[in-house]
């Protein structure tokens, strides 16, 4: 009796501590992937607002060169205007800028969001990428987990069928 005893207490030793190792493990792969959460979307969306950035000073230098251009090439055009029918090529070439101008707004607003639309599709898939990634980890934790607590029952159903014996 108190070898079946010691036998079962064996037992329920080792069922303890196989739960207890499963606990240790579910909370160290919880606190890993919790690490893996904030770095990830912090240093992506970090690179998504640098190259924003860049590309926004990128924009309006080639949006501010080409408007110097134009109104350089409008400019002369006024000059010339002007000598044959001053008041009439003035009136002309205001609107003339003006239509320029708000052009050129235009073409840089579908510029500007292009390059948006652009970094947000690539930000998404290194989104999606992230959470594909966790989703893999969280599945090979899960199974070793689960393979380590049915070892643990093993052991314990061993440690009962002794005992009945």
């Amino acid at each position: 009796s108190r070898m079946l005893n010691g036998q079962l207490a064996g037992a329920f030793e080792l069922f303890f501590d196989g739960v207890s190792l499963h606990r240790q493990q579910r909370e160290s792969a919880q606190s890993i992937i919790a690490k893996w959460k904030a770095p990830a979307m912090r240093s992506g969306f970090e690179g998504w607002q640098e190259y924003m950035d860049l590309r926004r000073e990128e924009v309006k230098e080639a949006a501010a060169e080409e408007l110097q251009a134009t109104l350089a090439a409008e400019a002369a055009a006024v000059a010339q205007e002007r000598t044959k029918e001053q008041e009439r090529a003035g009136e002309s070439v205001d609107r003339e800028v003006t239509r320029r101008v708000e052009q050129a707004k235009r073409t840089v607003g579908r510029m500007l969001h292009i390059q948006v639309a652009g970094a947000f599709d690539g930000f998404y898939d290194q989104v999606q990428a992230s959470k594909e990634r966790k989703e893999v980890a969280r599945k090979v934790i899960s199974r070793m987990l689960n393979g380590q607590l049915a070892g643990a029952f093993e052991l314990f159903f061993d440690g009962v069928s002794l005992h009945r014996q």
